[in-house]
């Protein structure tokens, strides 16, 4: 009797009692059991339903999407969604349609990674040999690409998905590349760019008694060559002041050209051109052109250097109260220092002196300091001041003249 009041002998009956139970009701009712399964699969295929809704909606974005980068990174994703739910057809149809469109692309870098991500898709889904060919065409166009950096993550990408032997040799080209992106960049030959330049715009309004206004726009453009450098400037500005019986609108047209042709690192031949009407200090025209050998003196960086030149020229001269007059030859000197404090604070300054031969009396000064701070994005303040000495000046001008102007500045 005292072995049946066992308390675990009588847990151990129970538990056996439950389980048989529950087997003859499983017996006794199969048909709830596959009511279950019914019903349990349902619910899947309601979710797939679902999950297939959301990517056609997601597919319609991603198709209206302009950015082609952005639209057939979305498109590759979408396809490898599509696959998951067991829509191979549809995904592999959406990677066709992706890559005809990745190959039409004319942008290499933009290229290349987007045939790299459509190619793993490929792989993720089981076509192998599509992957593989278009692999193989990835690294012909990778050798195409001229920044060594992203050539060398292209290739150890590609490396990633090879065979031990070919992804050694990737990776060694990769390093190679690494390692001579990581030199420094010789100062020359120089570094060829595309055309950039600024435009400046200022201004001021004041009304008292009379009324006057200025404003003006300032055009730079710069380009570089292997050998050789263009500069451009072009500054109008119009001047208005109602208590002018005559002219109460007087402008001004200052253009500035240069061409330099360097021979090696130290030397150079230059051209400086000007052109200058200026009604309010009463010259019609004003036309100097220079030509002759240059030395740069110091050259850190493109924008950080400093050169010297010394010219023969010719100046055609026509100014109220004086006649025209044409110099020939003139002797001038420039020096001109372009300089970048705290990475993007610009400093420049030009010092032109001009010296006519057969008369020295004439003879002038250019200088100009030019300052910029960067604002935001493209936009800077910009801080100019000129001086200007002219040995015999137009009518009633003095002989020296000093301008400071700021005004905002959109580099392109």
């Amino acid at each position: 009797m005292t072995f049946l009041f066992n308390p675990l002998f009588l847990t151990a009956i129970l538990v056996t009692f439950l389980i048989n139970g529950q087997q003859k009701k499983a017996i006794a009712n199969p048909k709830a059991n596959f009511n279950n399964s019914i019903i349990e699969d349902l619910t899947k295929i309601e979710k797939n339903d679902s999950k297939i809704e959301i990517l056609e909606k997601a597919l319609e974005v991603a198709n209206s999407l302009k950015d082609v980068q952005a639209q057939q990174e979305l498109l590759i994703k979408i396809a490898q969604k599509y696959a998951e739910l067991g829509k191979q057809k549809k995904a592999i149809k959406i990677l066709n349609q992706s890559l005809e469109t990745i190959k039409s692309l004319e942008d290499l870098d933009q290229k290349t990674e987007l045939m790299l991500a459509v190619s793993q898709a490929y792989e993720n889904l089981g076509k192998r040999k599509i992957a593989k060919k278009i692999l193989e065409e990835t690294i012909i166009l990778v050798n195409g690409l001229e920044d060594e950096l992203i050539k060398a993550q292209r290739l150890t990408e590609i490396a990633l998905r090879q065979p031990k032997k070919l992804a050694d040799t990737l990776l060694t080209e990769s390093q190679k590349l690494i390692a001579k992106a990581s030199e420094p960049v010789p100062l020359f030959p120089f570094q060829p760019t595309s055309l950039d330049g600024n435009i400046s715009f200022y201004g001021n309004i004041d009304s008292a008694l009379n009324s006057t206004n200025e404003w003006g726009i300032n055009l730079a453009l710069e380009q570089t060559w292997q050998y050789d450098e263009f500069a451009f400037r072009g500054l109008f500005t119009n001047n208005f002041d109602s208590a002018r019986v005559m002219d109460r609108d007087q402008t001004k047209i200052d253009l500035t050209g240069e061409y330099r042709h360097h021979f090696d690192e130290t030397w150079k031949f230059f051209t400086y051109n000007t052109f200058l009407r200026d009604q309010e200090n009463n010259i019609n025209y004003d036309l100097n052109l220079i030509a002759g050998p240059g030395i740069n003196i110091f050259r850190k960086s493109p924008n950080h250097r400093l050169d010297m030149g010394l010219g023969l020229g010719v100046r055609y001269e026509d100014s109220l109260g004086k006649p025209d007059d044409t110099n020939f030859p003139t002797i001038n000197y420039l020096i001109s220092y372009r300089d970048l404090f705290f990475e993007r604070l610009n400093y420049r300054q030009l010092f032109i002196y001009s010296l006519p031969v057969e008369d020295t009396v004439d003879s002038r000064i250019l200088a100009i300091s030019e300052l910029s701070w960067p604002l935001f994005e493209n936009w800077s303040l910009t801080g100019r001041l000129q001086y200007i000495y002219l040995g015999v000046p137009p009518d009633n001008k003095p002989t020296s003249e000093i301008n400071f102007s700021t005004g905002l500045t959109y580099d392109f």
